[in-house]
């Protein structure tokens, strides 16, 4: 089998207690893989925050053998230097090529992170984003990396009220938080901006309009809208006659835009 290098970076003060390691390591090793035959192997496994933090997950962190490195604050707000640690930790991997990693995966919800990511791929690394669904669509994160899991997806039973860090002790409140799009309209967005590109009355690959959608949607928010796949969404269109869909000579499925149609706008 191919092996396949990962590091994973947890900062842990962005991160809930009820974090299942297991689940998300069963989802690394078991999904999102170019090829059948790749073996995945966790060489580098580090979490950073401060004492309260660590705390709440010292224990499942043990269990798979990761570096717990403590970061008291050095302000009296509370700052601390995790992401400048870890940023420094994968960016001395590059440098060294010892050990040679293939993928970083980073646990976080902090924007501060996406300077080491974009470095990352600077020089040829995929980097994964594992974050919190009310930041996953946000530009800043979608520009930086290859792939966004959902931090939700990997959490067991209820959140601790006592977040660590900053909140220690504090019962973390509720905030009523803005409105924005429907996921059904960030979706349908997405496809008529992809639709833009593509020259009426030529056929296209599905899978070349799958692959557009998933470079502007890397937190796959269609899974969360009522579409559900992009198939769907495009049945939308062609059921508005924006599109118009068949099996090529190859049995391959093609789409084209049809300029007599509905405009898409």
């Amino acid at each position: 089998m191919k092996r396949k290098n990962n590091a994973v970076y947890i900062d842990l003060e962005n991160i809930p207690a009820n974090l299942d390691v297991k689940n998300l390591f069963d989802e690394l090793t078991l999904k999102h893989n170019a090829e059948d035959d790749e073996e995945n192997i966790f060489v580098t496994k580090m979490a950073c925050g401060n004492s309260s933090a660590i705390k709440k997950l010292e224990r499942k962190l043990a269990e798979y053998n990761f570096i717990i490195r403590d970061t008291p604050p050095i302000t009296s707000a509370y700052k601390n230097r995790a992401d400048l640690i870890i940023s420094l930790e994968a960016l001395e991997t590059i440098i060294t090529n010892t050990p040679s990693i293939d993928r970083y995966v980073f646990i976080t919800s902090d924007s501060d992170f996406t300077v080491i990511m974009e470095m990352l791929r600077k020089y040829g690394k995929e980097v994964y984003l594992v974050t919190k669904e009310s930041v996953a669509s946000k530009p800043i994160f979608n520009n930086c990396c290859d792939e966004i899991l959902l931090l939700e997806d990997f959490l067991t039973g209820v959140q601790e009220k006592n977040t660590g860090g900053r909140n220690a002790g504090k019962v973390e409140a509720k905030k009523d938080e803005p409105k924005g799009p429907t996921n059904d309209a960030i979706v349908y967005g997405i496809m008529e901006k992809i639709l833009e590109t593509i020259e009426p009355d030529a056929w296209q690959y599905v899978s070349l309009i799958g692959s557009r959608c998933h470079q502007m949607d890397k937190s796959r928010i269609i899974g969360r809208s009522s579409y559900k796949t992009w198939g769907n969404l495009l049945g939308e269109f062609e059921k508005k006659r924006i599109i118009e869909r068949r099996k090529g000579d190859k049995g391959h499925p093609e789409i084209r835009k049809l300029t007599g149609g509905v405009s898409v706008s």
